[in-house]
């Protein structure tokens, strides 16, 4: 059973690995807390393989997990930076080279978009890493989501009413 299961797990992830680290990679910059985030997508992939198998779309469901988890370390990480100690000691902060202005704006703006997205509910979130990030269609989006397309168009929609209130001020004359 345990070796039909690995057979199961591995044709079920070799044909989209590749997507797979893609979308991870899109949402977190940093090479390791990618390597983490997809560490944690292949477990929790591995726990759910049974559904996995006779869900309508499985690689949706996978890449659906794979953003989650991605995104789970950036909660985590957004959870660690409010909890500074007082005490004095420094705390470890993973800035990108700051060789030219340009870098470091793109990479502020890039901050600030991915916790205004993280402030949206989790549904939203979802959908816009979904359509923005891993560029699913809506057909395939709402058989992960597990409902109809206009639904998740809908919520997409109110997701970027809000994305757009919150980050107006990076494109102010737009």
């Amino acid at each position: 059973m345990l070796a039909q299961n690995h057979r199961d797990f591995n044709n079920l992830i070799e044909p989209f690995e590749e997507k797979m680290i893609r979308s991870i990679g899109r949402i977190l910059s940093n090479r390791s807390d990618a390597d983490d985030a997809l560490q944690d997508a292949l477990i929790k992939i591995w726990k759910r393989l049974n559904r996995i198998r006779v869900h309508a779309n499985p690689e949706a469901l996978v890449l659906r997990i794979c953003a989650n988890s991605a995104y789970d370390v950036l909660r985590k990480q957004s959870r660690e930076k409010k909890h500074i100690p007082l005490d004095g000691t420094s705390v470890k902060i993973s800035d990108p080279e700051p060789s030219a202005i340009e870098k470091i704006a793109d990479w502020e703006a890039r901050k600030e978009i991915l916790e205004a997205i993280s402030r949206l509910s989790r549904k939203q979130a979802e959908l816009v890493i979904m359509r923005y990030v891993q560029g699913l269609s809506f057909n395939v989006i709402a058989q992960a989501q597990g409902c109809r397309e206009v639904t998740a168009r809908k919520h997409l929609e109110r997701a970027r009413i809000k994305l757009r209130e919150r980050l107006m001020h990076l494109a102010p004359f737009i």
